[in-house]
């Protein structure tokens, strides 16, 4: 699909899941793969984010919708004209699709607000349950597969992939003693959990809104792969490979070893937790080895070194969530991540106030928020408002 016309096809699925509120399977795995490219996902929450498009209402309202629409796709007709760089042509195709989305939405806004045509509907619940999200995956060729759990093996020209029990393993001897190139991106939705088995032996956890790629099969002095989000490694040891992982934050390099690896990128964090062996964390200019049982973290700008106890860092993994003295705000930021909701807090002195505690990750949400609310003094309510959950937290 040629650039232009698959920023606005995006643009199209952006507009479609605000609508009508869910996708069909190809066209949320066409979306998928494109939140996978590093910076969508974080235009993507700005464009959704209705409180935003709220404030530009009233201009998208006045935006010849037919005639801008126009203009743009007869940019895109000229995709073979000479005059235009290729570097200004794609800087083209971004605006323009931004551009068709814009003026899009401003049909969104009217069906919104026209209380004749859809009313806003909140409501007042009492549970939100986890909601399993099948994970996908990227293949190296650029085909997008759904990992549902009847989906036992996936054929590519790479090679023979395994998938069961919420496991990938990639079979090497299908490969036929032949190279494979490329790199596979696995990414996993709010509200899953996934493994896979690299080329190598290396076993990787993924947590939930996370991805990672890695290549199809491993070769020469360097084992390298790229996560957004959290995951937990356990390297197969190969003296004459490191493995390294790269965030954007910083990259952590080992042999071989075990460890948790938290980059969410909202949350502005970086933490590298050691459980067995030991591994160099390395961002900007600055490094430093760790033990088992210490934490490398970016605090102030710089990489400092803490004592930790590792199975509070790692529990996620096997179905748990463990916070030791951990505020408010940080465990509501994580849980949303695994129960879908946004979270507004009616005062900001609650957000700092610590919990300790360890929750079943196939638990009801208000199992954790009952416990809290008795702990902690403060009250929660729970509303549905069309399609998107949020808590609100009070006194």
């Amino acid at each position: 699909m040629a650039a232009g016309k698959k920023e606005i096809t995006i643009a199209a699925l952006i507009k479609k899941e605000l609508l009508v509120g869910e996708l069909s399977i190809e066209e949320n795995n066409l979306l998928q793969e494109w939140l996978s490219v590093p910076g969508n996902q974080e235009y993507y929450q700005k464009v959704i984010d209705l409180e935003t498009l709220k404030s530009k209402e009233r201009f998208y309202n006045i935006v010849p919708t037919d005639l801008a629409y126009k203009r743009i796709k007869d940019k895109i007709d000229f995709i073979d004209a000479p005059v235009i760089s290729l570097f200004n042509y794609r800087k083209l195709f971004k605006y323009a699709a931004v551009l068709v989305l814009l003026a899009g939405l401003s049909s969104v806004f009217f069906f919104l607000n026209n209380k004749d045509e859809i009313k806003k509907q909140e409501v007042v619940v009492k549970s939100i349950k986890p909601k399993y999200n099948n994970p996908t995956l990227v293949l190296a060729d650029g085909t997008v597969v759904s990992l549902e759990p009847k989906k036992e093996k996936i054929v590519s020209k790479n090679g023979v992939i395994s998938n069961v029990n919420n496991v990938l393993v990639y079979d090497v001897k299908a490969l036929n003693g032949k190279v494979s190139t490329g790199e596979n991106t696995l990414i996993v939705p709010v509200g899953g959990i996934y493994s896979v088995s690299l080329s190598d032996g290396t076993k990787v956890w993924l947590n939930s809104k996370s991805s990672l790629r890695y290549p199809v099969e491993f070769r020469g002095d360097a084992r390298n792969v790229t996560l957004e989000g959290e995951a937990y490694f356990e390297v197969s040891k190969n003296t004459r490979s490191p493995f390294t992982v790269k965030t954007k934050s910083g990259d952590v390099t080992v042999l071989g070893t075990h460890f948790n690896v938290n980059a969410y990128t909202e949350d502005h964090n970086f933490e590298t937790t050691l459980a067995e062996g030991k591994v160099k964390v390395s961002a900007e200019n600055e490094s430093v080895v760790i033990n088992p049982g210490q934490q490398a973290r970016i605090q102030n700008r710089g990489l400092k070194v803490i004592e930790v106890d590792p199975s509070v860092y790692t529990a996620w993994k096997d179905g748990k969530f463990y916070f030791e003295n951990e505020n408010l705000k940080n465990i509501l930021s994580k849980m949303s991540r695994w129960y879908d909701f946004n979270v507004k807090f009616e005062q900001k002195s609650i957000e700092q106030i610590k919990f300790t505690g360890i929750i079943l990750k196939d638990e009801p949400l208000e199992n954790l928020l009952n416990i809290v609310s008795k702990t902690s003094n403060i009250k929660y309510k729970i509303t549905k408002i069309n399609q998107t959950y949020e808590v609100t937290v009070s006194k």
